[in-house]
């Protein structure tokens, strides 16, 4: 009889075994400097990971929900506004829109790429939509040319949540470059992993750091 090998959906100690010395290293400078709270090597990984997505700079924040939420606050999305999203996405894509009190709207996916589908946005938009937040979901971007001509048109904001697709590009193009502001997540699930950062990458809106 044949044996039963189980596959884990995510191996997180194997992915870790690879490199532990260096994890190992970094986490013991984190300890030894004190340096807990932002300090040198966030303000390194926003600089490296802002030059790797070709993105005027990054910012380091709590989690990639909390860059949802800061994005959208920072575009002065609130109560009353519509923020069309996908319906195939992790929770915290609805819950960074309802938390700034929002209402979010799904709309269908294309069944090939299983992104936002560009006619199903155009389908649910109304007066009160202020933002479209496509999902980049599988490492696949959505189309983000359809999207991006459709917000020109209605004057609304496009933000990326690109939380699954680091480094994945977009007509030559990396994902965190082509709507107004895009966000990223480092959770260690994901599929590019941090034991402990996160960070929100955004390019086209120079002030937007200091709101």
């Amino acid at each position: 009889m044949p044996t039963q090998q189980t596959v884990p959906l995510v191996d997180l100690y194997a992915q870790y075994a690879l490199i532990r010395p260096e994890i190992d290293a970094a986490i013991q400078s984190v300890i030894t400097r004190s340096a807990f709270i932002m300090g040198p090597d966030v303000r390194e990984f926003e600089a490296r990971f802002a030059e790797y997505c070709t993105a005027s700079f990054a910012i380091g924040v709590a989690s990639g929900t909390a860059a949802l939420e800061l994005t959208l606050r920072a575009y002065g999305i609130g109560a009353g506004d519509e923020v069309i999203t996908s319906a195939h996405t992790f929770i915290a894509t609805a819950e960074a829109i309802s938390a700034v009190g929002a209402h979010p709207v799904f709309a269908e996916i294309d069944a090939q790429t299983y992104n936002l589908d560009p006619d199903a946005v155009a389908a649910v938009l109304t007066p009160a939509t202020r933002a479209v937040l496509p999902v980049h979901i599988y490492g696949q971007p959505a189309d983000m040319d359809r999207l991006m001509h459709m917000a020109q048109a209605h004057d609304l904001t496009v933000i990326e949540d690109a939380a699954q697709a680091h480094g994945a590009l977009w007509r030559g193009r990396r994902v965190g470059t082509l709507g107004h502001a895009a966000c990223f997540s480092f959770y260690p699930g994901k599929n590019l992993a941090r034991m402990v950062t996160r960070a929100r990458s955004q390019r086209r809106t120079p002030t937007l750091p200091s709101r």
